[in-house]
């Protein structure tokens, strides 16, 4: 096991993905943020649907209860 070479750091790879959105959407506010992630084509369903829930409560009124 000591001389396996690692094909693949996840965290490294995590980290790289992060800085490259955190530069893409820099000096952008909430609302062009939401519009640029809704512009987005998400395959993965439980993304689209936090992307969806993320607009929708933004959405709300700031004195409304975020619990559901």
């Amino acid at each position: 096991m000591g001389n396996a070479k690692k094909k693949s750091d996840a965290v490294e790879l995590m980290r790289t993905i992060r800085d490259e959105l955190s530069a893409r959407i820099e000096g952008m506010t909430l609302e062009e943020e939401l519009k640029w992630l809704a512009s987005q084509d998400l395959a993965d369903p439980f993304l689209r649907r936090l992307r969806d829930r993320a607009a929708r409560d933004t959405d709300a009124p700031a004195d409304a209860s975020r619990r559901r």
